[in-house]
């Protein structure tokens, strides 16, 4: 072989052993940069999280540092990505939803605070009023980290939100976590711009004195300001505190150079505040919207405005008085009035001293029921109780006892019978509650007690300003209400001239008096419409019984007076008067409201024996925080024109109430095709329990009765 050739072919070796050893090289070269870009994914995955996925929204956990050092805090942030048409909820959500919360897996030593929630946007749906977001939220926890820690730490956690849109509300949860490593805990370049632009829509915090007091049903915002807002052009106050406020009300504000006054009425939860937080957003002609966030801290509704408080009670006091005075002309009261007020012509043609003496012991006894009823009111507001005037007409039990005494003024009216005379087992107090100043006195208990279920111009915002006051204006207030209820009987008793402008006394007076009976029996009729609304039929026939009871003893009493036979007729009043007694015994005992039988709590048992009993069954599944069923409820469901239509067609309601998380709810909306509430089931008689109607979402009262009449 030639050399040349050897060499050749040592040379074509070498070269294929070379190209060999290059692809060799790239290859394990690419190798290991995929391994190290996967390291590199993986620490971005770490330090991001891993973003989760549910049904409505894309949830991440992520780290504003790349490491994590000993004894320094971090902050962390939970993102919320809802998809588009859905939205969140701020920490106070309004009037339906829900806050995202976290239930926190740390490592020993590690501690986390509150999630920080940037300001919130209105969500109105329908009548009602929610505080949210519509766009992905950053929520920003700080991270307090113990002198030593592991070479890397793992931070988790069980998150839990509700996210809705016009139709549904669906509460998510997802389980979020990120591994990072020991180190320095530098700030990850990437993240710097995201928390940065979280934290700017936070509010932030203003040292500023901000008081608050509940007046009634209004609740007083007043805040120390150091600079002006008088150029602000749009101010609106987000309380922390849930229910406080009435959030679909307008906001009134009020601002000075140094002052700003919000008043909005109050909430169902206003007096169970002593302090809270708020946010208040402002938005000034050359400034973009700014978030602040104060403290309120509770006064007295007498401390809570300095200047102008005397102005106020005397308001108040003039308010009362004016209330007063209209109150006689209620339907109940006018009749008692104008024959007292002609009786008392009468009374002064015999005696110009009897008549004075007359005014001051009705006005007496009108000064003392109106600050007996203050005083029971003011005790019942001290121990907790949230009442008002005319407190006693949600008690069933009084409004059937305001409705006999209204029967029995009607009565009296018609002349069966006179509050005086001797019956056998009264001996003579009926003759001296019926005569002189008693009666009088009496008289004027008796006008308040008929006056208490009136409510007249003027009369409302004076007692409301009342009951939040010190014990001793609240007396004030109601001494005023009394005076002035007082004043025209009081005015013809004490003055003569007053008397002329009276008709003389005559026989027409006694045909006056039978014909104002008629507004008794049509003020007691009231009373018995109220008494069925809040009980049922049942209730209202023991009370009608009772007063056929009471109207044959009163009858039977007349009888006596009128010298017929004693015995007889006082055996028949003392019947009526048991039968009387014997009906508001069993009413007391049987004041369930008419529909308290229609609706129960869902389950699948009571639907299996209603529906086997040949019952129609309306099921529906709600939330407290479902802004969507709070709206159908207040629209359709709770409406008269509903309520009337499942009473005439025999349905039962059973309600399955899923505010807290109920694994046999779950699966009901699961089984119907539904991830979230509100749901809404009509089972027909002789149907298909597998097979129920689903109504829609949205209710009116005409979708629900038409939806039911056609299935």
């Amino acid at each position: 072989m030639p050399i040349g050739a050897s060499e050749q072919n040592v040379h074509r070796l070498g070269c294929g052993v070379g190209k060999k050893r290059q692809v060799y090289i790239q290859l394990t070269s690419k190798l290991l940069l995929a391994m190290l870009m996967a390291a590199a994914l993986s620490s971005a995955s770490a330090l991001y999280g891993a973003p989760v996925r549910t049904d409505h929204t894309e949830v991440e956990l992520i780290a504003e540092t790349s490491s994590i050092a000993a004894g320094e805090p971090f902050s962390i942030g939970l993102r919320l990505s809802p998809d588009i048409g859905w939205h969140t909820y701020w920490i106070n959500p309004g009037d339906a939803g829900k806050a995202a919360v976290v239930n926190w897996n740390l490592p020993e030593g590690f501690s986390i605070g509150p999630l920080a929630f940037p300001a919130p946007g209105f969500v109105p749906f329908g009548p009602l009023m929610s505080y949210g977001y519509n766009e992905a939220t950053l929520l920003i926890a700080e991270v307090n980290v113990p002198e030593s820690v592991a070479e890397e730490v793992r931070i988790a956690g069980l998150a839990d939100w509700l996210v809705c849109d016009d139709q549904v509300c669906i509460p998510e949860r997802a389980e979020v976590e990120l591994v990072l490593p020991k180190g320095n805990g530098e700030q990850r370049p990437s993240a710097r711009a995201e928390f940065a632009a979280a934290r700017a829509l936070q509010p932030l915090p203003a040292n500023w004195q901000a008081r608050f007091a509940v007046h009634g049903d209004i609740v007083r915002f007043s805040i120390n300001l150091p600079q002006s807002l008088t150029k602000a052009s749009d101010l609106y106050l987000f309380p922390v505190a849930e229910k406080l406020i009435d959030h679909v009300a307008k906001q009134r504000f009020e601002t000075t150079s140094n002052r700003l006054t919000l008043e909005v009425p109050a909430g169902p939860r206003a007096n169970r505040y002593e302090d809270m937080r708020a946010v208040l957003s402002v938005t000034s002609e050359d400034a973009p919207r700014q978030a602040l966030e104060l403290s309120f801290a509770r006064v007295a509704a007498t401390q809570s405005e300095t200047a102008g408080q005397g102005l106020a009670v005397l308001q108040a006091v003039v308010f009362a008085f004016l209330g007063g005075l209209i109150l006689n002309l209620m339907p109940c009261v006018l009749p008692i009035l104008s024959l007292k007020a002609l009786s008392l012509v009468e009374i002064s043609a015999r005696s110009a001293k009897a008549a004075r003496h007359s005014g001051f012991a009705y006005t007496l006894g009108v000064l003392v029921s109106f600050l007996l009823l203050a005083f029971v009111m003011i005790g019942l507001r001290s121990a907790g109780e949230q009442i008002g005037w005319a407190f006693h007409l949600q008690n069933p039990s009084m409004v059937a006892l305001l409705a006999l005494v209204m029967f029995v003024v009607g009565m009296n009216f018609l002349g069966a019978f006179e509050f005086s005379g001797r019956l056998p087992f009264l001996g003579g107090l009926a003759d001296k509650l019926g005569q002189g100043q008693s009666s009088e006195f009496f008289t004027g208990a008796l006008a308040v007690i008929v006056a208490s279920p009136c409510t007249v111009p003027f009369m409302s915002p004076a007692l409301g300003f009342a009951l939040v006051q010190s014990p001793a204006i609240a007396l004030i207030v109601f001494a005023a209400l009394g005076v002035g209820f007082a004043l025209p009987f009081l005015t013809v008793a004490l003055f003569p001239a007053a008397r002329r402008w009276l008709p003389k006394p005559g026989g027409w007076m006694q045909a006056l008096r039978q014909v104002l009976a008629f507004p008794m029996f049509a003020t007691a009729l009231w009373l018995l419409w109220v008494f069925g609304r809040q009980t049922s039929v049942d209730a209202l026939s023991l009370v009608l019984s009772a007063m056929v009871g009471l109207g044959f003893a009163l009858f039977a009493w007349g009888r006596i007076q009128a010298r017929a036979s004693r015995l007889g007729w006082s055996l028949g009043a003392l019947a009526g008067g048991i039968i009387a007694a014997g009906g508001l015994y069993l009413t007391s005992t049987s004041t369930t409201p008419e529909d308290a039988p229609l609706e129960a709590t869902y389950s699948e048992e009571r639907l299996v024996t209603l529906h086997a009993e040949g019952t129609p069954v309306f099921a529906y599944f709600t939330a407290d925080w479902c802004i969507t069923c709070k709206v159908n409820e207040r629209v359709a469901l709770n409406s008269q024109a509903v309520r009337e239509f499942f009473n005439a067609e025999g349905i039962k309601v059973l309600v399955g109430d899923w505010t807290n998380e109920d694994a046999h709810i779950t699966k009901v909306l699961e089984r119907h095709g539904r991830s979230g509430v509100p749901l809404y089931l009509y089972f027909k008689d002789g149907g298909d329990l597998r097979s129920p109607l689903i109504l829609p979402s949205l209710l009116t009262p005409d979708i629900v009765m038409d939806s039911i009449s056609s299935a």
